[in-house]
């Protein structure tokens, strides 16, 4: 073989390896699914439990990317739920994002992570460490979510309002004048004369108001709780 039949094989046996290099890449690239465009809603269902006789899950997958998983404990004698609000009910609330890799949708918040699996249109299923699947529904009836609970935020009272923006989610809303409101300002003055943005726990629930195309939602502080003027989340 020639010099020049030499160099034509090598040239040729190392563009066939290139190109076998490309098809594997192309083989091995991680497949992606695109997060479903109906996924925000409402979700509920009955998880199983070890010392109690359910677990009554609701789940509030917003589209603005936060989420509220409520768990009620139902007791063995319980024939049903008792009002949200009570010892037995917790919550969980956070952000949540898609994971194009998995194909599912990721809770995060005060402690650990959670998953769901997309099953179809109108389920979602709760990955645990369990061999029983904890299966959500769509509940399309459902209302907004509007339970009482305990939030901690940054608060800021001026001449024309109060805003309240929760730590976890980062939601800023505006804090309507009804409920604890004037406790709220009044603790201001008091706590925090100078009208820095103040570390605030109060316990209270959203409202929605608008006229149907547009709409807001607002705090309604229940009860004034603690201030911490010069804190932040």
């Amino acid at each position: 073989m020639t010099r020049r039949h030499l160099h034509r094989a090598v040239l040729a046996a190392a563009l066939s390896a290139l190109a076998g290099c490309g098809r594997d890449a192309g083989t091995n690239a991680e497949q992606r699914t695109p997060m479903p465009a109906a996924l925000p809603g409402v979700y509920a269902g009955t998880f199983p439990c070890s010392n109690c006789a359910a677990i009554e899950a609701t789940l509030w997958l917003r589209p603005d990317g936060t989420f509220v998983l409520r768990q009620h404990l139902v007791d063995d004698a319980a024939t049903a739920s008792s009002a949200a609000g009570s010892p037995a009910t917790t919550y969980g609330l956070g952000r949540w994002s898609w994971d194009e890799i998995a194909g599912e949708a990721v809770l995060r918040g005060r402690g650990p992570e959670r998953r769901i699996a997309v099953r179809d249109d109108e389920r979602l299923e709760l990955r645990v460490a369990s061999p029983i699947e904890h299966v959500l529904v769509r509940d399309a009836a459902a209302p907004p979510f509007a339970d009482r609970l305990v939030l901690d935020g940054e608060s800021a009272v001026t001449e024309r309002g109060a805003r309240f923006k929760e730590c976890v989610t980062g939601l800023t809303f505006e804090v309507s004048a009804a409920g604890a409101y004037r406790e709220l300002r009044r603790q201001h003055r008091r706590m925090n004369p100078r009208g820095k943005v103040a570390l605030t726990t109060v316990e209270g629930h959203l409202v929605t108001t608008g006229d149907g195309s547009t709409t807001s939602e607002r705090l309604v502080v229940d009860r004034f709780v603690a201030i911490k003027p010069g804190t932040g989340c």
